[in-house]
């Protein structure tokens, strides 16, 4: 259902308005401008009632036969936001031609309101319109709100939630982490540069604030809006979404949801980090309990990778380690020959096949590249990012957007391993 506007009350033949001030001599998307309510009042100033987006209408009771102040009267108007004026014709009087010539000055649409149109029929039709186009968003939110909750069930759920969200708005949509970098968008290559800095900027102060809020920023000739994410003692981010557009009522409801889902998410997120952090803790301390009951023992230790079902993998693990235990080791351990296939032409393919995702998004490597050094630096931003002479912030997105195109878990030992051969594979000659 479009949004009312002033040209669509001109189109409504049994109303019969027609408009004074010629459409050429007006400002472009003047009698496109979105109708809010219709208000009468012959009031010499009737502003202090009047809301943006109103047309007003009136019989001209207000107006002296001879020096009125036209001009003022329609300036007052322009200013409170009043996208149109509809003249009530011959009610008192014809239609000044001093007051056409204030609307042309000031771009204000002067709409002519024949005798036999009552000026409660142009209101009543007004309020239809209005009423069908709440009516038409709201079952949109509804409908949208469904959609990002079926998202956010899949097993990509926030990316997938994200992304629907952004289909529905038809506006891009950029999560920013707690640290102020911006960490995935949707559609992938739909924020430009500026509008990076400007969401980063405007997040950061945000987030510095340690306080739920919103913002909104024009940026060009986007409008974008900023909603932080989380409890005011613990932000977890905030979610930026832009378009040519504010967004409406209805729209901002489907974010709010969207912003809960998101809340949750990440605290989830943060909750299963910790679980591996302290799990990784147990498992080291319980590998250092044994390698000193080794020593004290005098022999040698080894951890198998399977799993509990997996216990015929995991004595064939072992009964490898013991017979590799018992084998001299030579003083020039480098000069053992490697252990990755370069040569085997099917694990080479195989790699391609793994690395055909990233490399259909990174023309100019710089993505693999980032990967490589930070595979090679053992996962720690700060050294790989000096070496490659970037923010951390910067690696830590590019790191990200390598996780979600390669749909690997970077978290785990084993992802990281398969994804770092395949890298060599491909830059080995």
């Amino acid at each position: 259902m479009p949004a009312p506007t002033v040209r669509l009350l001109l189109t409504r033949r049994e109303l019969g308005l027609d408009l004074l001030t010629p459409a050429d001599a007006l400002p472009t998307g003047a009698l496109d401008a979105a109708v809010s309510w219709v208000h009468s009042s012959d009031l010499a100033d009737p502003t202090p009632f009047l809301t943006p987006g109103q047309v007003l209408l009136t019989t001209g009771t207000q107006f002296e036969p001879i020096d009125s102040d036209y001009d003022g009267y329609v300036s007052r108007l322009v200013d409170r936001g009043v996208v149109a004026l509809g003249f009530g014709t011959e009610v008192i009087r014809d239609t000044p031609t001093d007051l056409v010539d204030a609307c042309l000055r000031h771009g204000m649409p002067l709409l002519d309101v024949p005798y036999r149109t009552p000026f409660i029929a142009v209101a009543r039709y007004a309020a239809d319109l209005v009423a069908e186009q709440a009516y038409a968003r709201n079952t949109w939110a509804l409908a949208a709100q469904r959609a990002v909750s079926l998202a956010a069930l899949r097993p990509d759920g926030l990316d997938a939630t994200l992304a629907e969200l952004s289909r529905q708005l038809g506006r891009w949509v950029a999560l920013v982490d707690a640290g102020g970098a911006i960490d995935r968008v949707f559609p992938a290559r739909a924020l430009q540069a500026s509008g990076r800095d400007v969401v980063t900027a405007e997040a950061t102060r945000m987030l510095k604030a340690h306080r739920r809020s919103g913002a909104t920023v024009a940026e060009a000739d986007a409008v974008i809006a900023l909603q932080t994410i989380g409890a005011s003692d613990r932000l977890l981010g905030v979610l930026a979404h832009g378009g040519p557009d504010e967004p409406d009522q209805a729209a901002q409801q489907v974010v709010t949801s969207v912003v809960a889902l998101a809340g949750l998410a990440l605290e989830q997120g943060h909750a299963l980090e910790s679980a591996r952090t302290a799990l990784r803790r147990a498992l080291l301390n319980g590998l250092e309990q044994s390698r000193r009951l080794a020593e004290e023992l005098g022999s040698e230790a080894g951890l198998s990778e399977a799993s509990v079902t997996g216990l015929d993998r995991a004595r064939t693990q072992v009964d490898a380690a013991l017979g590799a235990a018992v084998t001299t080791v030579p003083a020039d351990a480098h000069a053992l020959p490697t252990l990755l296939p370069f040569d085997d032409e099917d694990a080479r393919a195989r790699a391609a096949v793994l690395l055909n995702p990233l490399a259909a998004h990174d023309a100019d490597g710089v993505l693999a590249h980032s990967l490589l050094t930070w595979l090679e630096r053992n996962g720690v931003y700060d050294a790989a990012a000096r070496e490659l002479g970037v923010h951390r912030h910067t690696l830590h997105a590019r790191i990200r957007s390598t996780e979600r195109l390669l749909a690997r878990d970077f978290d785990t030992f084993a992802d990281r391993a398969e994804v770092w051969t395949a890298l060599l594979m491909r830059v080995s000659p």
